[in-house]
């Protein structure tokens, strides 16, 4: 019994630093102020199912392959491949998307953590123009409890020279129940103009998360249920990491 107890012990020694130097997510819509360790290499996998509004409408999947580096400490880049599957249609490869995170100061070194955060995105399903979107993130770690707030910006550049402009909030709560398991809870939301509208409407999201981490690999787990008639019913997405 003692020499099981011993190998567990070096065992879970080994396997959790890896985990506290992985970025690691916390949420499943927020980000907390982390950057890609530079040269590794983070393969994620997204599933998101969003069901309809509650005046009616179609049930969507969306997936997404990410392949994220560290250029630096403080900077790293990502490709997304999205795909998008819409109840009674196939699966269509919706949108190239590029992200950057830039991270200002070292974890602890200011009152709270900041990100900026860069994406640049080109839909196909509907041969939109190319969208950026800015966020600004802040994060704070008290001791096991981790809270992150982020605010966001979106232009779509239309055809003819105008713009589409969107704003949008996320903010999360974590509390760390082991070094491998957290256990949180966020809220989301955005205000922008649906294709072939003339009125702005609000959409809102909360629910909890749950992300699990061993060794070099994570798993994100969350779910928002629509607060009002202009959002979805539900939306629950998993995203799955492997770090290299």
């Amino acid at each position: 019994m003692r020499t099981r107890l011993v190998v567990i012990h070096a065992l879970t020694l080994a396997v959790l630093p890896a985990a506290a130097r992985a970025d690691r997510r916390y949420y499943a819509e927020t980000y907390s102020a982390t950057t890609a360790e530079p040269g590794g290499v983070d393969l994620e996998l997204w599933s998101t199912l969003q069901q309809a509004p509650r005046q009616g409408g179609l049930q969507t999947w969306v997936h997404q392959v990410e392949v994220e580096t560290g250029l630096t400490d403080s900077w790293d880049v990502a490709l997304y491949n999205v795909f998008q599957y819409q109840q009674g249609d196939v699966l269509r490869y919706q949108a190239l998307k590029v992200e950057s995170r830039y991270r200002l100061s070292q974890p602890g070194e200011w009152v709270v953590d900041p990100v900026l955060y860069l994406e640049a995105r080109k839909e196909f399903v509907e041969d939109k123009p190319w969208a950026v979107e800015e966020k600004v993130i802040v994060a704070k770690d008290l001791r096991r409890l981790n809270l992150s707030v982020n605010l966001l910006a979106e232009q779509e550049f239309l055809p003819g020279g105008g713009t589409e402009l969107e704003w949008g909030y996320a903010a999360g709560a974590s509390w760390e129940a082991t070094p491998m398991v957290r256990l949180g809870a966020e809220a989301w939301g955005a205000w922008n103009r649906p294709a072939g509208g003339d009125a702005y409407r609000f959409t809102a999201y909360a629910g909890p998360a749950l992300a699990l981490a061993a060794s070099r690999t994570w798993l994100v787990l969350g779910a928002g249920w629509g607060l009002n008639d202009a959002s979805d019913r539900l939306r629950v997405r998993a995203i799955l990491a492997f770090q290299f």
